[in-house]
């Protein structure tokens, strides 16, 4: 809430007369923006996110906040940054890809490891409309959400503006949601089976930009813009070339996973965050998980969690809480399910002071 100064009052009948109706409908107003800003209820809310709460919980994506020092962020989105502390999340795989199987899924994993998470991921294919009933049921019950608008789109179509108008749609869609997000176009770009569609890094950061600008002309500013390229890419230094440049990226990420439980977070995310810091942006881990022996998990997630405290620039980490095959045909297997003591350490993690977000207030 902005705070205003007092004017002094003057004795003209008329002035008070005046100045007390303004206070009185101002009141009424502020009443009014309060109740619609309200979250509907969830039993497994977080205590003090989005609700009256706690000094060390969020305030809640619709609460009043402001970008952390030392970052460009602005706008409705520069609320979701932490001024101390981290975000603590995850996509969790659900049983049916549709809006409610992705509620379902959310609100199971969290009963099951007797916590609530701050930061849900989602994804989306390119021609998919969003947000989605499960993207609003989250900002809507407190949550943090991280939308991946992934597919297959030709960059160079989307710079001749041949996507224009599917552009502009998701971007009055995303205004209408009135809630702050966190937005990822086209993770892992830089990986080498895309480039028939991403065209290299020149075409990547121009279609990112023509991206944000639609949005921008759309009003659409809620949106705060992840850049998110793959671990693996820092370390052949591949990555880095995709970078459109502080003025157009709110959040620098990284999906980073570990080859087996004897190499830690820490060593598989170093090559990125040493770049990251010479960006000065707040840092998220979109994805993270480990192959190797499943009863070697609980000391690795525990481990991993530890990245936060040992690296303060890191705002937010999500767990990629799911079983499939890749894009080169390869099955992975990261969802916690059936592993009684990961699920156990996932919910101390939760537990943390360190994963207990701040947010600035009166900004």
């Amino acid at each position: 809430m902005t705070h205003r100064r007092r004017r002094p009052v003057r004795r003209h009948a008329v002035v008070l007369w005046v100045a007390a109706a303004v206070i009185v409908i101002s009141a009424a107003a502020a009443a009014s923006l309060a109740a619609k800003g309200k979250l509907s209820s969830d039993p497994i809310a977080p205590s003090g996110f989005g609700s009256a709460g706690g000094s060390h919980s969020p305030s809640g994506p619709d609460s009043p906040g402001g970008a952390a020092a030392g970052t460009g962020a602005q706008g409705p989105a520069a609320r979701l940054i932490p001024t101390s502390g981290a975000y603590f999340g995850a996509y969790v795989q659900p049983a049916t890809y549709t809006p409610a199987g992705e509620i379902a899924a959310v609100r199971s994993f969290q009963q099951t490891v007797g916590a609530p998470i701050t930061l849900v991921h989602t994804y989306h294919p390119w021609s998919r409309a969003f947000p989605d009933q499960a993207d609003r049921y989250f900002v809507r019950n407190g949550k943090v959400l991280l939308l991946t608008w992934g597919g297959t789109p030709d960059t160079k179509k989307i710079i001749m503006g041949r996507y224009d108008t599917l552009i502009k749609a998701r971007a009055e869609a995303v205004k209408r949601l009135g809630r702050p997000i966190l937005m990822e176009f086209r993770h892992e770009m830089d990986r080498p089976n895309l480039q028939w569609a991403v065209h290299g890094p020149q075409n990547f950061i121009s279609a990112w930009d023509h991206i944000r600008a639609i949005f921008a002309q759309a009003g659409a500013l809620n949106v705060g813009w992840v850049w998110c390229p793959t671990g693996w890419g820092f370390r052949d230094g591949r990555a880095q070339a995709f970078y459109p440049g502080n003025s157009e990226v709110d959040w620098v990420c990284a999906d980073i996973y570990s080859t087996t439980t004897t190499e830690t977070l820490q060593e598989a995310a170093n090559p990125f965050l040493s770049w990251a810091r010479h960006t000065g942006e707040p840092v998220l881990i979109g994805e993270f998980a480990v192959n190797g022996r499943p009863r070697a998990w609980p000391h690795w997630l525990l481990a991993a969690g530890e990245l936060v405290k040992l690296d303060p620039q890191i705002k937010g980490m999500a767990y990629f809480d799911a079983n499939g095959t890749d894009s080169q045909g390869r099955s992975f297997g990261y969802w916690l399910g059936g592993n009684p003591p990961a699920l156990r350490a996932f919910g101390q993690l939760l537990s943390w002071p360190a994963f207990r977000p701040v947010l600035a207030s009166g900004r």
